[in-house]
């Protein structure tokens, strides 16, 4: 896969940023937003998988393990994450 322009990168991931927005903790918010200030955006992506993987937080859709695969791949990240997140974490 291309590489993604820093811009659209950045537009991709903070299109995954609702999902943090919760009433109970906002720990992976904040460090999402601290990364995504410092242009951390392999750090901000991982905040968003922990906060997914965590055993209190919501099931996601396809579409967004899918997108969460793109930006791992764009970004040249190569890890479990995905793979966790298609195991334990899909609706």
């Amino acid at each position: 896969m291309e590489r993604c322009a820093t811009g659209e990168l950045q537009a991709q991931l903070q299109s995954l940023r609702p999902m943090l927005v919760t009433e109970r903790d906002h720990s992976f918010l904040d460090l999402f937003d601290e990364f995504m200030q410092q242009h951390e955006f392999g750090l901000a992506l991982h905040a968003v998988c922990d906060y997914i993987l965590q055993p209190d937080s919501p099931k996601v859709s396809k579409l967004t393990v899918d997108q969460i695969h793109r930006l791992h791949a764009a970004m040249k990240i190569e890890d479990q994450c995905v793979e966790e997140l298609q195991n334990q974490k899909l609706a």
